[in-house]
């Protein structure tokens, strides 16, 4: 090369194998990120995962930045960093690998942070030049990382963003509400607990008498469904078929019948056809919750690690810190602790709204009695190990199940409480399970399993109507319709009561379910 050509190209080389081997430890980082999304791409919206990869980065970069001003080589650097990257991110992915999925003993954490000094130690005080070790692990990276990137990409792109206009998602459009003539419209309030079971059910199969709640209710005016269903056995499906007051049988036809799109069902619930009804009669629309069920790309409310489930809980729960408590862990002990103080905050705001000017539409969502199962009748802090990730399902899980019901119930009874005691004009309040209790079919079978699943708690007040009669077999699909119907005057035919069981996709609407 012409001397003069080699030395202006000099500084773009030494650029270059900086950059180079800033790459690897990059790649590195975003990879457990990058995985774990492509891995959940049919649950979550892109969104979710801008957080974690800005960490990642940055944190990749700012340990490359430090080795670099200490050792003043970028193949040194790069190395270091990317041995710190994988020491920090990929402990649980390795750690399940080897020793399978729980909880690590000590001697585990130990095995792994001395493997990380010593490879350290070793790099630091090495004087070979590294830079074939860092185009190694530059390509390693890359390899590593360009799989599950190119099959995200492709996912998104084969199925693009259904909006709730689309013309093809419902059997008939819905005519605008009227308000009526010289009345103070009521509040409605819709509390949805998820997973609660019909009280039916918890008698037959939990052998347990929810009567003490119910006719807690009762003495407040409400009205019990006692042959509610619900369409579907997806908690995002049942909601947005409610909040929409029609069926998903169009989502289906969009997505087809093998998709598992359930990100496209949040997105139905986050905007929905009820809030903007009720809002051309003057209503304001308030959504809370206490996870991240009813929200497409993260609950904007609470913190992105307040929830066991959410993704940047289990992006972290990956990560050494998975194996830590307190405040900056991520250990069993410090998720549920987040996501006691999750459902407590959004019980809170439950309450906050009763203070806001009406007419109001409330929309709130708790995972409650769900699992994870972290409280107690009382509220104290209950702890259950989900060895295999169904035992929240199994008979095992159902003692810790109702425990944490009944302290839902006393949550519930306080809301309402507080609702009645803040309301100028009588509210509308609806408390109405997304479905029943997720059983297994190893200890129930599937017919009960079936049975259990779409057999929901429905408790309606309904202020100045005490002589309406509720729908005989209420499908929960058709409670806003109902409501609408007896209080703004719609019109609104109710549709087919129809449940459908879980198949092996969501959208798999092939067989009706008639059950007791």
């Amino acid at each position: 090369m012409n001397p003069a050509i080699a030395k202006r190209a000099a500084p773009l080389l030494a650029l270059g194998k900086r950059v180079f081997a800033l790459l690897a430890p990059v790649l590195f980082a975003v990879f457990p990120a990058i995985s774990l999304f492509e891995q959940n791409k049919t649950e979550l919206a892109l969104p979710v995962l801008w957080a974690p990869l800005l960490i990642s980065v940055v944190v990749a970069v700012v340990l490359h930045l430090i080795f670099l001003l200490i050792f003043k080589s970028g193949a040194k650097a790069g190395a270091l960093a990317s041995l710190c990257v994988v020491a920090f991110f990929y402990y649980g992915i390795v750690s399940e690998k080897i020793f399978g999925a729980g909880p690590s003993d000590g001697w585990q954490i130990a095995l792994w942070i001395a493997l990380f000094v010593v490879c350290a130690i070793a790099l630091v005080r090495t004087q070979v030049r590294l830079e074939n070790l860092t185009k190694i692990l530059s390509v390693g990276a890359v390899v590593l990382t360009v799989f599950p990137a190119v099959n995200l990409t492709r996912y998104k792109l084969d199925n693009p963003s259904v909006s709730l206009t689309d013309s093809r998602l419902w059997s008939s459009p819905l005519a605008a509400p009227t308000a009526p003539s010289g009345a103070t419209l009521p509040d409605i309030y819709f509390l949805i607990p998820d997973d609660y079971a019909r009280p039916d059910v918890l008698k037959r199969y939990f052998k347990f008498n929810d009567s003490e709640f119910l006719n807690q209710l009762k003495q407040r005016g409400f009205r019990i469904s006692q042959d509610v269903r619900s369409p579907y056995s997806h908690s995002e499906m049942n909601i947005a078929s409610t909040v929409n007051l029609d069926y998903l049988t169009g989502l289906g036809d969009i997505l087809g019948s093998q998709s598992e799109d359930i990100a496209s069902a949040r997105r139905l619930i986050e905007s929905n056809r009820a809030a903007p009804l009720l809002e051309s009669l003057g209503y304001q629309y308030t959504h809370i919750d206490s996870d991240e069920v009813t929200y497409e790309a993260g609950n904007p409310e609470i913190s992105p690690v307040a929830t066991t489930d959410s993704f940047m809980t289990i992006w972290m729960e990956d990560s050494i810190l998975g194996q830590f408590g307190g405040r900056f862990g991520f250990d069993a002990s410090a998720t549920d602790q987040r996501f006691r103080d999750a459902v407590i905050f959004a019980f809170g705001r439950l309450s906050d709204s009763t203070q806001q000017p009406g007419p109001k539409f409330v929309l709130f969502h708790t995972l409650l009695p769900h699992d994870p199962f972290v409280f107690q009748p009382n509220g104290q802090p209950l702890s259950f190990t989900d060895v295999s990730g169904e035992d929240h399902t199994k008979k095992i899980g159902m003692p810790y199940y109702l425990k944490q019901l009944q302290f839902l119930n006393r949550e519930l009874l306080d809301a309402v409480d507080t609702i009645l005691a803040n309301s100028t004009t009588p509210p509308i309040i609806l408390i109405q399970a997304d479905e029943g209790f997720e059983s297994n079919e190893e200890d129930w079978g599937e017919a009960a399993v079936r049975d259990m699943r779409v057999k929901g708690l429905a408790a309606f007040l309904l202020p100045g109507k005490q002589n309406v009669a509720l729908p005989p077999r209420l499908n929960t699909v058709n409670t806003l319709r109902f409501v609408f119907n007896t209080y703004f005057k719609t019109g609104y035919p109710l549709l087919k009561n129809s449940s459908y069981p879980e198949l092996d996709f969501p959208y798999q609407f092939e067989e009706k379910l008639h059950v007791r």
